[in-house]
């Protein structure tokens, strides 16, 4: 099934592994997926068995060959994406060197952070790699080791993150990949390469950090014990990969310097191509390796963006759950008729999306989601709306990060759930002013692995001019003028008003916590 000229995209997510077959065309053939467990065995930690993310990998890779009957011998590429920051040490017998790794979710490294803030080490950071420090990252999470745990670290042959990981099983070759080693916190953005500078300030052994490989780069072949465990074939070759976010902005299109990819999933995660590493004298977006050549991605990100509508969904809308079950239909479908049956300002109603507080474009933990405008004419359909709006005025306080450093941008690619609403893509459209298109494959990040597969299959010779010919798009939105008008002076509404409950966050947050 499938054909010849296959290639095969692993995407290791936090709580969902998948293996996605394409062909060289970029449509998808075949797919198999299972769920994840994440541990929280203290408050603020997050941890997850390597081994386990191994064992379920091998048997999604297994189920997907034989249940769609594709011949292991038909693919001629693998790649993997997963993922983001995660720190999955082995040691030098290559086991894990620590039972569980620590992923992005962890924040037990608070108190660091905020010394690190406190003496501007934040700030060093940020201007050696980039990236504005935050709990999520392998630096803070090597801090914490250092400190708590140093026989982890004494133990330890090599940091990897997650998909690296796997991909060392499969292939037996430790690697890191330039999009995931640009946001540890301990690469130099400009040169590509680890700092020493501050590997040696935070006395990181340099020995753990490894070899840096381009995302598109023959990283090993799958060896005999891992062909055993997947039904893969020995010896296909293997990509080294990208990054999540990096790897969706290569399965969406956006290979070009002006073109945003705007993740609209749990969170709001925009990406802007560009050809330089250009950072922020105010220090409040990153910087990463794009997964392309010669090519860097700007990112910002808004705690929560899907997230918000879920919990609208799942705490107002019994209603229309029944209905759509009833219908054969998603929720969601249910709630974009009703949305439309509101009018542009959600009659009145303003929404912030600040349900776990914020951290992009203004970092307030205190932040909280508020309903502004309510009346006796109220609908819910008017609160539908305004979630829908609200999430856009966040993703355009976010965008305008990087078109306050005059960063022309000519067109958003949206992916993730909610490029699958017609009237959240148009909103989008009129509240950016920009053209929205949507990518005819969902799977955008296993569709990034996929083009990066092709490069070591032969297939393709590089993933800019790959993913041209491979990305389609479904759909478009243009702004509508007038909408545009009205949507600029609503954001500004929507801006003021968080200015004037600034101190009353804080405020809140001490007297709640204190009763």
């Amino acid at each position: 099934m499938g054909g010849k000229n296959l290639l095969l995209g692993i995407d290791l997510g936090t709580t969902l592994i998948k293996a996605i077959v394409f062909n060289e065309e970029g449509e998808q053939v075949a797919s198999s997926s299972q769920e994840v467990s994440v541990e929280y065995p203290k408050p603020g930690w997050a941890e997850q068995d390597p081994e386990a993310l191994w064992d379920i990998t091998c048997k999604v890779v297994r189920e997907c060959l034989m249940r769609n009957r594709i011949d292991p011998a038909n693919i001629l590429g693998i790649s993997l994406t997963g993922q983001m920051h995660g720190s999955f040490l082995i040691d030098r017998d290559g086991k894990p060197a620590r039972t569980r790794a620590i992923i992005w979710l962890d924040t037990r490294s608070q108190e660091i952070l905020e010394e690190y803030y406190r003496t501007g080490l934040a700030d060093r950071i940020y201007d050696i790699s980039g990236w504005r420090l935050i709990t999520s990252m392998q630096v803070m999470h090597l801090s914490w080791l250092l400190r708590k745990e140093p026989e982890t670290i004494k133990r330890a042959r090599c940091l990897m993150a997650c998909k690296d990981y796997i991909r060392y099983k499969l292939t037996g070759e430790p690697y890191m990949d330039l999009t995931d080693a640009s946001v540890t916190g301990l690469m130099d953005i400009s040169k590509g390469e680890w700092s020493s500078e501050l590997v040696s300030e935070l006395g990181i052994p340099a020995e753990i950090l490894p070899e840096i490989k381009k995302s598109w780069e023959y990283a090993g072949e799958v060896t005999e014990e891992a062909a055993r465990r997947t039904g893969l074939k020995p010896g296909t070759p293997v990509a080294a990969g990208a990054g999540d976010i990096c790897s969706t902005a290569l399965g969406a299109g956006v290979v070009k310097p002006g073109q945003l990819c705007a993740i609209i999933g749990t969170a709001g995660i925009y990406e802007l191509a560009i050809d330089k590493p250009l950072k922020d004298p105010e220090r409040k977006y990153s910087v990463a390796f794009h997964a392309i050549p010669n090519s860097w991605l700007l990112e910002a990100v808004q705690m929560t963006a899907g997230a918000a509508l879920r919990w609208f969904r799942d705490e107002f809308c019994e209603a229309e759950k029944i209905e759509a079950k009833r219908r054969g239909v998603s929720a969601y479908a249910l709630m974009d008729e009703e949305a439309g049956e509101s009018s542009i300002g959600a009659n009145g109603v303003i929404f912030h999306p600040f349900l776990q507080g914020e951290r992009s474009p203004f970092v307030k933990p205190s932040a909280r989601g508020v309903f502004y405008g309510l009346g006796l004419w109220t609908k819910r359909a008017d609160l539908i709306r305004a979630v829908l709006e609200g999430v856009a005025y966040a993703a355009k306080d976010n965008i305008d990060l990087f078109r306050e450093r005059g960063i022309g941008i000519r067109e958003v690619r949206i992916t993730g759930g909610g490029a699958a609403s017609e009237i959240w893509c148009s909103i989008m459209s009129d509240v950016l002013n920009l053209k929205i298109a949507v990518p005819a494959v969902k799977e955008c990040g296993a569709l990034g692995s996929a083009i990066e597969a092709s490069i070591v299959a032969g297939i393709n010779e590089d993933p800019a001019d790959a993913a041209k010919r491979m990305v389609k798009i479904e759909k478009i939105f243009t702004p509508n003028p007038h909408n545009v008008e009205k949507y600029r002076k609503l954001f500004q509404l929507y801006k003021k008003l968080y200015e004037l409950l600034w101190n009353y966050y804080d405020d809140s947050w001490r007297i709640q916590s204190s009763l």
